[in-house]
């Protein structure tokens, strides 16, 4: 059994992600408590509103139960007891949401944090810890077989992870590209231990599509080929923080570019890759198993909108179903209340209760003596006929007003659902690209138009950033290359003072690119800073 729990804000957003069925196979909404609505963007809002009258952002906890098979839901109740038991979150206000996707079924579960007695929200210190014990223990009870993460968590012992704890953004991207964070991580890991030295390791990430650039937050980090920003430390596994910190020293982050460069960069080399590939004919073999393929996902990227559909136009027909009895019974419910106030405009005691509303009315001394107790026993039959109109006005449009809020959160359900409906074209896209290029690829395309392509992206990005001045270069001083040069290697280049006046002094009127150097006159010298050579009319 997996527990994964979370601090967040952001109710309407997490309502809007729960409700999307375009992702999920089903959508059961067991369980609101503790709220007035009956829908999770009411809930939701309402523990937002509670929040605001405290400091806290985070104010909703969020959990995910993911069992390794079946459960009744007399299992899961009994399970959200013992963990709001164990999290501290007994009698807070919740809302508890089944999930079918891919076939496989969980449960989310939402409490606000707020205890309104206190008007403080609930502190959730060491919450990873306890839901990991708790799982040992929820799992034992049920007869699950323990992974070994929790295995070894259950004999109290130091468990190195081999993989990431994606972040929310992380499982965006790894939907949006097809690359998750593990097989990131071994990439990088895989350049790592290849190299010697920390240039080595850059070039060997520039080889696999990352560029490492510099980070206000982080010492360095890595934008991959699709121009996402990830840590570069994270990602290297199996290595202490020590170990890494000094193999990385070795990259200077001035001569890195920053990250919103190394973007750009991505997205011309990006570039240069699509440009390549569009230059290779297709083959036909190697096409035709690529085109099966791509057609798998066309078909299930198309029944899974086709079910969307079907889903969409069931949930708008019941709130359009909703909205005409709603309209029908106000309807009715005025021309009963036209029906009854005329019968009674028509009776006797009618019509001497209104003269003598009116007699009352148009007499001062009558009206400020009787006036006030007529207004408090609505002895006026207008009066009161029109209060009951305005009473059932009022009533009308807080319902209507509720029947438009429902409307509201479908509309925001379904550009949910939209949004994964793209991500999933994207996705789709480029997919078949890569398939085409592993086609292209395994008929024996050649490779070097792609690598040429990709060198030329960076050299002219290069340039470019060179000539704009985004580089910082180094300025030597007059001998200070040779002297840094010679320092490297050991040399001792320091001239003996033998006085016998064979050392040559280069002098200014003659060539200007005589260096002084005894052992080869010939040899050139550049004059002054930085880089260029003197010319002879200077």
């Amino acid at each position: 059994m997996i527990l994964k729990g979370s601090q967040r804000g952001e109710g309407t957003d997490l309502a809007t992600h729960l409700m999307n069925t375009y992702d999920n196979e089903f959508i059961e909404i067991g369980e609101v408590h503790g709220a007035v609505a009956e829908d999770l963007h009411g809930a939701f809002a309402e523990f937002e509103a509670v929040s605001l009258g405290t400091k806290a952002r985070e104010y909703l906890y969020s959990l995910s139960i993911s069992p390794p098979s079946k459960m009744s839901r007399e299992q899961y109740a009994d399970t959200i007891r013992e963990i709001e038991k164990g999290l501290g979150l007994t009698g807070q206000p919740r809302a508890v949401v089944f999930h079918v996707k891919d076939g496989r079924e969980h449960c989310h579960v939402v409490w606000s944090r707020i205890n309104v007695e206190t008007m403080r929200a609930i502190h959730m210190s060491h919450d990873h810890s306890r839901l990991m014990d708790m799982a040992c223990k929820l799992a034992r009870k049920y007869g699950f077989e323990l992974p070994d993460g929790l295995k070894k968590w259950e004999a109290k012992q130091r468990f190195e992870k081999d993989y990431l704890e994606a972040t929310r953004a992380e499982n965006a991207q790894a939907e949006e590209t097809g690359i998750t964070p593990e097989m990131r991580a071994a990439q990088i890991t895989e350049a790592y231990n290849q190299s010697d030295t920390a240039e080595a390791f850059r070039a060997a990430l520039e080889q696999q599509g990352y560029i490492v650039a510099k980070s206000d937050r982080r010492d360095f980090v890595v934008v991959d080929e699709f121009g996402n920003v990830h840590s570069l430390s994270r990602h290297i596994k199996g290595h202490k923080p020590k170990d890494k910190k000094a193999k990385l020293a070795g990259l200077s982050a001035v001569h890195l570019p920053s990250v919103e460069q190394a973007k750009e960069l991505a997205l011309q080399i990006a570039q240069a890759r699509l440009d390549a590939q569009r230059k290779h004919e297709e083959t036909s073999e190697a096409m035709a198993k690529a085109q099966a393929e791509l057609r798998a996902l066309k078909d299930k990227r198309q029944r899974k909108e086709q079910e969307s559909a079907i889903r969409q136009a069931a949930r708008r027909l019941k709130v359009q179903i909703a909205e005409q009895e709603l309209l029908t019974r106000q309807q009715e419910e005025r021309l009963l209340l036209h029906v009854a106030q005329l019968a009674e405009s028509k009776g006797f005691l009618f019509r001497i209760r209104s003269t003598v509303a009116d007699l009352i009315g148009r007499v001062p001394g009558l009206r400020s003596v009787l006036g006030p107790l007529q207004n408090l026993t609505h002895l006026d039959p207008k009066e009161r006929h029109r209060l009951e109109d305005e009473a059932l006005s009022r009533r009308h449009a807080r319902e209507r007003q509720s029947i438009e809020r429902r409307k509201g959160k479908l509309a925001l359900v379904e550009k949910r659902e939209q949004q994964s409906r793209a991500k999933a074209l994207r996705l789709e896209q480029r997919l078949e690209g890569k398939i085409r290029l592993t086609a292209e690829q395994s008929a024996h395309i050649s490779k070097e138009t792609l690598a040429q392509a990709e060198h030329k992206a960076m050299q002219d990005f290069y340039d470019a950033a060179r000539d704009q001045g985004l580089w910082q270069q180094r300025v030597f001083e007059e001998g200070e290359l040779r002297q840094t040069f010679n320092d490297a290697a050991g040399i001792d280049a320091t001239p003996p003072n033998s006085g016998d006046g064979d050392s040559h002094t280069p002098d200014p009127h003659d060539d200007p690119d005589d260096d002084g150097d005894d052992d080869d006159p010939k040899m050139r010298r550049r004059r002054g800073k930085g880089y260029g050579y003197r010319r002879d009319s200077d």
